[in-house]
């Protein structure tokens, strides 16, 4: 075949046009995959924080009036207020004498904009410092389910926190299990709500605090209806 036969070959300015295109198709079939066209609520519209969690379970009692808010911050809690349909705070006490602080935040909506913000964002933006951050396994009754803990510090105060975040029907850690938890979603076409469940402890011994905390969160589980259950750990509610 005669070489000068042949068609030329597209310009470098053609190619370059045709594989622009090609990434932008791409990127639209992405963004129409990621997004969400339905929502998913594990807690109804009648239900409550303060009506899920007892009062009084396993040897644990709220102290009244003790909750105070969940933040001091005017410009978080603002943030706060944007965020979450519904906010617990409380502390409850045992016969030890040991107290556990709670903090329940539930947001309808966990896109990347109105996401639970974990407390690793919020005790910084209040001043504290992190001194450590681990996920554990936490050991309860109904099986284990997996935490987050971390270390606070503000001047004296030492604050030792457990939390997760049960977005949808699954528990995260973290923020990358909290970004692909999201994109998850929203492949498969829904925006899941989400809880975020955090206890601390004032207590430089944060090996106690610890120890303290999954106590009274082993407690917490089994002291809750099991359709509220599901609301805090998701399908593990259905696998312990």
């Amino acid at each position: 075949m005669n070489p000068n036969s042949l068609p030329p070959r597209p310009s470098v300015q053609v190619r370059r046009a045709v594989l622009l295109t090609v990434a932008m198709v791409a990127a639209a079939a992405g963004a129409y995959a990621l997004t969400p066209r339905r929502a998913t609520s594990l807690m109804e519209a009648s239900d409550s924080l303060s009506a899920m969690v007892p009062e009084s379970f396993g040897g644990w009692t709220m102290i009244p009036n003790a909750g105070g808010v969940v933040v001091s911050n005017p410009a978080v809690q603002q943030l706060l207020d944007q965020l979450y349909a519904d906010i617990l705070s409380r502390v409850y006490v045992d016969n030890r004498g040991e107290r556990v602080m709670v903090s329940l935040a539930y947001g309808r909506n966990q896109n990347r904009n109105l996401q639970v913000h974990k407390p690793e964002v919020c005790y910084v933006a209040q001043g504290f410092s992190l001194n450590a951050m681990r996920k554990v396994n936490l050991s309860t009754p109904l099986g284990m389910v997996p935490a987050m803990q971390l270390e606070a510090k503000l001047g004296q105060r030492h604050e030792p926190v457990t939390y997760w975040v049960r977005t949808g029907d699954a528990i995260i850690r973290g923020w990358a299990e909290q970004n692909l938890g999201r994109i998850r979603a929203g492949l498969q076409g829904y925006v899941p709500d989400g809880l975020l469940v955090r206890v601390s402890t004032i207590d430089p011994d944060a090996g106690h605090g610890f120890t303290v905390q999954n106590e009274f969160l082993a407690d917490l589980l089994s002291a809750l209806e099991p359709r509220h259950r599901r609301m805090f750990i998701g399908d593990l509610a259905d696998r312990l």
